[in-house]
């Protein structure tokens, strides 16, 4: 072995390459310089490249800035650090739930007098409405978040802004058509009064419409959309209470308010970015349609299937109530109130959910990276440890919240609320929470489609069997399909998320890291 030509290897991939991991990436280097099994036996007579990587990897002792260099990188976060953090995460999601929350109080504070412009019928109708444009529109959210960011984090914000607007093209012209389609089939089937279909089928679109700006704003600037949501708020109390609306007039002069105000909003930044010129570096070509269509449809039907699963119960409640599938526009008063009370428990722990998710990718994350071939093992196991740790933490906060719900139940008292039904509904959301929490997880390691199985097989199943047993003994009945269909959402994904850690090493390789 030529030791002098041995040594000048060493200290290039050292010099040039610092913070080498383990073995393995000493021989990717090696390789990587045009070294091949014959030449590493004749020139430093080493039988192949592992045995080359694993002796070089011996040596890395001798220079000091490569421990530095590594210490360097596992500084730990200030407390600064650690609140920023969770204020972000947790307040990106909890800022769209203030609006739920607000609503379903101010439904239950009295009012002194109220108009009489439009008929009660249309609570149950605009509640489906409402219901299906989440749905519809939930998939097209998806694909603008995950591209927009995309972009955005190559710091290219005007191509950002022109696939979201493509997006937001296609979203607006699948609405109309879906759109279309009800109003048409509710004229032929006779489910609700003409005119009333035609209001709700506008209603709808406009509902679709904002869900899908309000991602797009969001994108564009994080403190406008929540801005908006809290002055349309607002909005809803004064017509509430100040000019003693009923719930379903306040709440379309405020979905009104928050239309104009987003289109006014996104037709202003259009404006700006049709002047803004990329500059060097930021010009990205983007993929053709077919393309990114193919790239983009997982995400779409993971958005429908999320809000399905959510409000599967309640479409088959309804149809229970009427007892036809014409009739999906069904309403039950009591039902609608309970679950409303359980899925305010799901909005409000979505936030703490997807802080714990990401606390969960960023420890991997960083474990990971500094992991050498040696200590695989020991990352399975602390990646263990958070798992269930960060798990527990979940269940406390919703134990919290849970126990607030109680004593709200307590307080409230009220004959349109079943108090057993609400708790019960809790439990399924408790369920799917803990399923969220390891979609997260699994969609940082690249398993969507494993995911979209998953939730699209927990649909189903609430669906069917929330059906089969409303329509046979009782509406109320609807909840066990919600709950059977959770405990195989978070069982299965859990499963997966645990069959992971075991193998973190092939999970990342895998996954493209």
């Amino acid at each position: 072995m030529t030791s002098h030509r041995l040594q000048n290897l060493i200290n290039s991939i050292y010099t040039n390459y610092p913070n080498v991991c383990d073995p393995w990436e000493i021989v990717a280097i090696v390789e990587a310089l045009g070294y091949t099994d014959k030449t590493i036996e004749s020139d430093f007579g080493c039988p192949n490249a592992l045995v080359l990587g694993q002796f070089i990897y011996a040596q890395r002792d001798q220079f000091p800035f490569v421990e530095i260099a590594t210490q360097t990188e596992k500084i730990q976060p200030t407390l600064k650090d650690e609140l920023n953090i969770f204020f972000t995460q947790f307040f990106h999601s909890f800022i769209y739930t203030v609006p739920f929350v607000i609503l379903l109080i101010l439904n239950y504070l009295p009012v002194d007098k109220q108009s009489d412009f439009l008929p009660p019928e249309l609570n149950s109708l605009f509640g489906f409405v409402t219901m299906a444009s989440l749905i519809t529109s939930g998939g097209f959210v998806q694909m603008i978040s995950r591209r927009g960011l995309f972009y955005i984090g190559l710091k290219a914000r005007v191509q950002a802004n022109r696939i979201c607007t493509s997006i937001l093209s296609m979203g607006i012209f699948t609405t109309i058509l879906l759109g279309s389609f009800g109003v048409l089939f509710s004229f032929y089937q006779g489910i609700a009064a003409d005119r009333y279909t035609i209001v709700a089928g506008i209603y709808y679109l406009i509902l679709s419409t904002i869900w899908m700006l309000f991602a797009i704003i969001g994108l564009q600037n994080r403190f406008a959309a929540p801005i908006i949501l809290i002055g349309v708020t607002c909005c809803f109390f004064v017509f509430r209470f100040f000019f003693k609306l009923s719930a379903l007039e306040s709440q379309i002069a405020m979905i009104s308010i928050a239309f104009v105000s987003l289109t006014v909003l996104f037709v202003y930044n259009q404006i700006e970015y049709r002047s803004m010129k990329p500059k060097f570096g930021q010009t990205v070509q983007l993929p053709r349609l077919s393309v990114l269509i193919y790239l983009l449809i997982p995400y779409f039907f993971y958005g429908i299937v999320y809000f399905g699963f959510i409000f599967a119960d309640r479409l088959v409640a309804n149809i229970a109530v009427a007892g036809h599938f014409r009739s999906i526009a069904g309403n039950n008063l009591e039902y609608q109130n309970s679950m409303d009370l359980a899925l305010l428990n799901l909005l409000l722990i979505v936030p703490f959910v997807e802080y714990c998710s990401y606390k969960m990718v960023v420890f991997w994350y960083d474990r990971a990276k500094n992991m050498t071939l040696i200590q695989v093992d020991s990352l399975s196991w602390q990646l263990q440890k958070k798992y269930w740790s960060l798990l527990s933490h979940v269940l406390l906060y919703f134990g919290l919240l849970m126990s607030i719900v109680i004593i709200l139940l307590s307080i409230l008292q009220r004959s349109q609320i079943d108090n057993a039904l609400t708790i019960f509904a809790c439990l399924g959301y408790l369920l799917f929470a803990i399923g969220l929490f390891n979609t997260v997880i699994l969609l940082s390691l690249d398993r969507l489609y494993d995911i979209l199985g998953i939730l699209a097989t927990a649909t189903v199943i609430d669906f069917i069997i929330g059906y089969l047993l409303s329509s046979l003994f009782g509406v109320y009945l609807a909840a066990i399909g919600l709950v059977i269909g959770a405990i195989f959402f978070a069982i299965t994904s859990s499963k997966k998320i645990l069959n992971a850690i075991e193998r973190p090493e092939y999970c990342y390789f895998y996954s493209g890291y």
